[in-house]
């Protein structure tokens, strides 16, 4: 059956990386999306323009085939549909890692990127266009697309995510939040979006001054909240202890080299995919079954969020003790 589902899984990433570069070399001219425009202005459908890229070489892997990787780079291209409150969205992306981004040696490629995007939103008639990761924060630093403010929607989702963390991880009650990276883009309105919701929060973040955790909380419950960068947490490892959990808002997931050791303490770990919603084909590594929060095209002060269990073993481990006590 394992033998089975692997060739399923290896000819489905097949398939896709066909149809990805099927429709990402026309692209180059624009012609499939003129094609979407006249079938939006015809029947309707497309509210926004998604755009999003490789957090990681792995992302790369699973949609452009390394011989096409390079004719991608800084073009976006179609990767799915993502339906969430009754509308559509399209998904585009480019193999571009986030590093690549900040580069200053790329600031022109970029800059023609965002135009890109911008032409592609308005060729299709998306009324709104939103991007992943770190790209809302730089572009409101130094960008040339109109964006819409997306982190009231990622706060809502945030905190409905932690709410529900705490009441099956902390029956005792709420405990103390330590919020990696809340003094950046994100992390500030969600810093006091959290205490708005009368949770105690410590910003960890060393643009605050603060980069260690608090000396008068070490061996209590806590819950670790990283809005941070991804990589970031690897440097907070040593500073954690069992009693801990973790919930993970990072782009991408929290990668099993950081997962391990605190599974090895017991510490459980969420990663937040987004809000309830589909994206056709699935968005791979966590985000399956969810709209990524940032594109998403709404939210409520309850919103259904998506999350996922990044170490279930440690679940089994206690089921197993469990029984054996009452054995």
């Amino acid at each position: 059956m394992t033998d089975q589902t692997s060739l399923l899984q290896r000819v489905k990433g097949a398939l896709l990386k066909a149809a990805v570069t099927a429709l990402g070399l026309p692209c180059r001219t624009y012609l499939p999306y003129v094609l979407l425009g006249a079938w939006n202005r015809t029947v309707g459908g497309w509210f926004s323009v998604f755009y999003c890229y490789a957090g990681s070489r792995a992302f790369i892997g699973t949609y452009a085939p390394k011989l096409f990787v390079e004719a991608f780079r800084w073009f976006p291209v179609p990767i799915g549909v993502l339906r969430h409150e009754g509308k559509l969205g399209l998904v585009i992306a480019s193999p571009v890692l986030e590093s690549e981004f900040l580069d200053p040696a790329n600031a022109a490629a970029f800059r023609r990127l965002q135009e890109r995007v911008r032409r592609v939103a308005r060729i299709v008639g998306a009324e709104r266009i939103s991007l992943t990761g770190i790209l809302p924060s730089v572009i409101a630093d130094d960008g040339i697309l109109n964006l819409p403010d997306t982190r009231p929607i990622v706060q809502r989702a945030v905190c409905g995510a932690v709410r529900r963390v705490m009441r099956e991880s902390f029956p005792g009650g709420p405990v103390p939040i330590l919020l990696l990276g809340g003094a950046g883009h994100i992390g500030v309105p969600i810093a006091g979006a959290l205490r708005e919701h009368g949770f105690a929060v410590h910003v960890i973040d060393p643009r605050a001054g603060q980069s260690r955790f608090p000396d008068n909380l070490r061996g209590r419950p806590c819950l670790v909240l990283d809005c941070s960068r991804p990589g970031v947490l690897e440097s907070y490892l040593d500073q954690m202890w069992p009693g801990m959990v973790h919930l993970n808002e990072v782009f991408p997931r929290t990668p099993r080299r950081v997962i391990e050791p605190l599974t090895a303490q017991g510490i459980p770990c969420w990663h937040l995919s987004g809000l309830a919603g589909s994206i056709f084909p699935p968005l791979p590594h966590g985000y399956e079954g969810a709209v990524p929060c940032c594109a998403a095209h709404g939210a409520s002060d309850e919103p259904e969020v998506v999350l996922v269990r990044l170490n279930p073993e440690i679940d089994v481990a206690a089921d197993g003790a469990t029984a054996a006590q009452a054995a």
